[in-house]
């Protein structure tokens, strides 16, 4: 025989309210059994269903993407100049 969660249990189970868990079983994202008309409830494998196909994979961690460094700057006249550019734009009195 199998174990059936109340609403606030299958609720817990998810780690959601009851209302969004009603909201997700009209919505059909998760599966119920329909004792009566007014009396629902969800098998525990149902619940553990729904957590997996929620899954998702996680994006590239930004600390082992390859960085690049930039090699421009906005000068107040907002003329883009290489690094190597801004030295001698300073000693001609721009900033």
């Amino acid at each position: 025989m199998t174990t059936l969660l109340t609403p606030p249990e299958a609720a817990a189970r998810i780690h959601v309210s009851t209302k969004t868990l009603r909201q997700l079983r009209r919505e059909g994202h998760i599966r119920y059994v329909a004792i009566t008309d007014r009396t629902i409830r969800y098998r525990p494998e149902d619940c553990d269903e729904f957590i997996a196909s929620r899954a998702r994979k996680a994006p590239e961690c930004p600390s082992t993407r390859k960085k690049t460094r930039r090699i421009s700057t906005t000068i107040s006249s907002g003329k883009v100049v290489a690094f190597t550019g801004r030295r001698g734009l300073r000693t001609s009195g721009m900033r």
